[in-house]
């Protein structure tokens, strides 16, 4: 038997108005089902009207190697221009000729003051004016922060990458070779922590490295010997500055049994020496007549010490290290230990900390901001109290979109951390820089990940090395502009 056409008719309407009626009164939030599941249905506004979101215009977007030069920088602040960033609209040309201003607490810049100080005498310096980047997996791989260090660089002098652990967990081939024996054991203060170990000496870089495990024992009998070893050596893709370093230097301590420690040059045994047992922070310093490209450490001993790092560097100018904590939102300063920190952040010289934290907490953090704004504020104080002489500038949580029907939006609370984090900045008397406003603010993540070429992946939360590049030199520009201007009004007032 047919069925006659107006009783379909008739019944596809009545379905379509039960459910128009649903519509209606489902919740525009859905309902959740249990934590990973959420049942939504599709409003009444999504079915009569097409809802476009906006995304923020970065069209245009080239290779960033002309962002400016530190010539036109230096003539912008004489000629006193005028510099204006869009924070709606930023087109390629606004991208390399306009400047993301930090943000300093009531406009007070003095707190860059000694930082720009140290700069103009790092050339001359005895030991290499340090700045350390902290921040969470956008770094991770020395992105941004080699883009950075080799502007810096060029500016005030100075070679090799940094401090860097004994085993590299992230690829670092973008700035160094490196490698190492597989006998290495490794400790961190963040992500899945060895609960066995109950002291908080981490040193600079949050976690260390031994080459014997960790005997629980009391009879301290000698254990069988030992041996690791850790090589350096020129990644193809490194700026020309870090492809070598005039001096290396290990900092350890807590090793109850003596080591010896060799280094080979180029393939050449250059010093071998025994250290004896340690307590508190030592540092083994090896300096070259030339800049060495080609090194192997090789340790030996029945019991390791606890290695917090290495560090490859210049003579002089300045060094910037890498120091990427996935998974971290920048709370692991208050939780190490205060008297090793210090030591360990004396003997490196640090003059300036840039911490870059927050995107780790934006998928869950729904309120009580105000919560990681105080917890954010004690590791800047701490910082403070441990260095006193460095400046501190925190790189803002960049934009990050999830996905929401169908289309790519900022994450609700971004703009809440974001305020959490600069209102905790400036009651530490630190100095701001807005990468979220700096990238295009609200839904601009998308037009990252969208331009051609991309300039950020499309997880929607990184950046690509292209987009890493673009975001260091809008920070140096900003640094760097800061720079001059204090150079103008030193000079002026003397």
């Amino acid at each position: 038997m047919s069925v006659k056409p107006y009783i379909t008719l008739l019944f596809v309407v009545s379905v379509l108005t039960i459910l128009l009626l649903i519509s209606m009164i489902f919740p525009d939030n859905g309902i959740r089902i249990s934590e990973n599941f959420k049942l939504r249905f599709t409003t009444p506004r999504e079915i009569f009207r097409v809802e476009e979101t906006k995304y923020a215009d970065i069209s245009n977007i080239l290779e960033s190697n002309e962002l400016l030069t530190d010539s036109v920088l230096a003539e912008l602040v004489e000629e006193k221009t005028e510099i204006k960033f869009d924070t709606v609209r930023a087109n390629a040309d606004s991208l390399r000729k306009s400047i993301s201003f930090i943000k300093f607490p009531n406009g007070n810049k003095e707190s860059l003051y000694k930082t720009f100080r140290a700069f103009d005498m790092a050339s001359a310096s005895a030991n290499p004016v340090r700045i350390m980047h902290y921040g969470d997996s956008q770094i991770e791989g020395d992105r941004i922060t080699s883009f950075l260090r080799n502007r810096l660089q060029k500016k005030f002098g100075g070679t090799g990458v940094g401090l860097v652990p004994v085993q590299q967990v992230y690829d670092f081939k973008y700035s160094i070779t490196q490698e190492n024996s597989d006998n290495w054991y490794r400790y961190t203060l963040y992500g899945n922590r060895d609960t066995t170990i109950t002291h908080d000496r981490f040193g600079a870089l949050a976690s260390f490295c031994r080459f014997t495990p960790y005997y629980n024992d009391t009879t301290k009998e000698l254990h069988p010997e030992k041996e690791a070893w850790v090589s350096f050596s020129p990644s193809n893709y490194s700026f020309t500055n870090t492809k070598s370093f005039q001096q290396c230097r290990v900092f350890y301590s807590h090793n109850e049994q003596p080591f010896m420690a060799e280094i080979f040059v180029d393939g050449s045994l250059y010093d071998a020496d025994f250290f004896p047992e340690s307590n508190g922070l030592k540092t083994i310093r090896w300096r070259f007549d030339q800049p060495v490209s080609n090194a192997e450490l090789v340790f030996k001993g029945n019991e390791s010490p606890e290695i917090y790092g290495i560090a490859l560097d210049g003579i002089s100018g300045v060094a910037v290290d890498n120091i990427a904590m996935r998974g971290n939102a920048g709370l692991v300063f208050c939780k190490m230990d205060k008297d090793l920190l210090h030591a360990h952040y004396k003997e490196l010289n640090v003059k300036l900390f840039i911490l870059q934290f927050g995107g780790n907490v934006v998928p869950y953090m729904k309120g009580n901001f105000d919560y990681y704004e105080r917890l954010f504020f004690s590791q800047l104080r701490r910082i403070h109290d441990l260095v006193p002489d460095a400046a501190i500038i925190v790189i803002g949580v960049a934009d990050m979109s999830t996905k929401e029907k169908g289309r790519y939006i900022s994450y609700p609370n971004i703009e809440n951390i974001r305020n959490a984090l600069q209102s905790a900045t400036f009651r530490a008397g630190a100095a701001y820089w807005d990468m979220y406003e700096a990238m295009g603010g609200k839904n601009s993540m998308p037009s990252w990940v969208f331009a051609n070429p991309p300039i950020a992946s499309k997880d929607f939360v990184h950046f690509n090395t292209k987009g890493a590049k673009i975001i260091a030199h809008m920070f140096y520009n900003s640094l760097m502009y800061e720079y001059n201007l204090y150079k103008r009004n030193n000079t002026s007032s003397q």
